[in-house]
């Protein structure tokens, strides 16, 4: 059901993501590419996916007076222009958590940069499976090209944001593909010293693998993993598996 093979080592350029930094899964025989920029790529069905983006976020903490710097917002969608830039989808597919909070200046920078990525790209489809913090009116909407739905599915996959909702109609042959959860693990080093890093979560019990969330301004989760589940954790230059 699951094989990986893991990548050589990360590439030092600074023009994007590099082929030899990535890890390969299959999955339902389907092969994954896991990204060291928190992106899954579907070669297949031209498909990149990525989770938990929560644009907006700095300008909804800013907006009650704490003061979060305007560039979190753009380095984000200067990091997902990237991964479309080295993979040239035909689909850019989020599950969940596009957008944190109520409008702010930030959806509109957003809307500017959807439509100039239209523009450059041949990316035919911009799919939002809507998760949580996915709020805005359908007003917020006029005028882009964004294909809004609460699951979807493609192949042996399920795409939902929270992985509990597939557990309440999964069928034995279905594979989730989820978000919602910011999955990471804790590695502790000789001195005590600790780190947390995100990644992919493989839920063996309940056939899911969660994404990392893609947005950086944004807390994470330490995963209770259990004997067949497994993890490939990211540290922004390359994926490797925690052993």
């Amino acid at each position: 059901m699951l094989k990986f093979e893991n990548s050589i080592s990360p590439d030092e350029s600074t023009n994007g993501p590099s082929d030899d930094s990535y890890v390969e899964i299959e999955l339902a025989g389907e092969r994954l590419e896991l990204h060291p920029e928190r992106g899954m790529w579907w070669a297949k069905e031209e498909t990149l996916m990525i989770s938990d983006v929560h644009l907006g976020k700095a300008g909804h903490f800013r907006k009650h007076g704490i003061a979060i710097p305007q560039e979190v917002n753009a380095a984000s969608l200067r990091r997902i222009e990237a991964l479309i830039h080295f993979y040239q989808p035909k689909r850019l597919l989020v599950l969940g958590d596009l957008f944190h909070s109520d409008l702010n200046a930030e959806w509109s920078e957003f809307c500017h940069w959807l439509t100039r990525i239209y523009g450059l790209y041949d990316l035919r489809e911009f799919r939002l499976v809507e998760g949580n913090h996915d709020v805005l009116p359908d007003a917020a909407f006029d005028g882009i090209q964004v294909n809004r739905c609460a699951n979807w599915s493609l192949g042996p996959f399920d795409f939902v944001h929270d992985p509990k909702n597939f557990r309440l109609q999964a069928t034995p042959d279905r594979i989730a593909i989820a978000g919602h959860l910011h999955p990471a693990i804790r590695l502790t080093g000789k001195a005590k010293q600790q780190l947390r890093l995100p990644g992919w979560w493989w839920q063996a019990r309940h056939q899911t693998l969660v994404m990392p969330n893609f947005g950086t301004f944004t807390g994470s989760a330490v995963v209770d993993m259990k004997s067949q589940d497994r993890f490939w954790m990211c540290t922004g230059e390359l994926v490797m598996p925690a052993e």
